[in-house]
């Protein structure tokens, strides 16, 4: 396992690669959720960041734009595990358990509007996040909120 995040692109593609290898749909929605869920199961397990970017509120639920950015104009078919740069990264089995983990549940098997419905839901960081007094779209998400509903929520209700 590395000490540091891992870049957060590369992660969102070992996401797809995962997802393309088991032959499942996934789409720009559907990855941004999936990344947040890596992120908020890893940061619940671990006390600490699997990768380098931080999730905003954006209408949709959580998003991490430089991923987004990076990856809008690409086609996801074409993307498999080669595509990814860190060697650790892909060879990482705390990360393969956590995305084997999310793909196997019923998140793995949730469209993206499921997905983005879950994550506007009454007591999430993404729910909370909003309805603060001054709240703005980009704002981040605070981690220990993030940390604390996986570790409260999601991670116990998966046992």
């Amino acid at each position: 396992m590395s000490t540091t995040p891992y870049n957060s692109v590369d992660v969102a593609k070992y996401i797809v690669a995962f997802w393309n290898k088991k032959q499942a749909d996934i789409n720009m929605t559907k990855l941004q959720k999936l990344l947040y869920i890596a992120y908020g199961t890893w940061l619940a397990v671990n006390n600490d960041f699997l990768f380098d970017e931080q999730p905003q509120a954006w209408p949709y639920g959580p998003v991490f734009p430089t991923t987004r950015n990076r990856l809008l104009d690409c086609d996801f078919d074409t993307i498999n595990f080669d595509s990814i740069t860190d060697d650790n990264l892909k060879n990482d089995n705390d990360v393969e358990v956590v995305i084997s983990s999310i793909f196997n549940s019923h998140f793995g098997s949730w469209a993206a509007n499921k997905l983005s419905a879950w994550s506007h839901m009454d007591g999430s960081p993404w729910a909370e996040t909003t309805s603060k007094i001054g709240f703005k779209w980009g704002d981040r998400i605070d981690t220990e909120s993030i940390k604390y509903f996986f570790k409260n929520e999601v991670l116990r209700s998966e046992r």
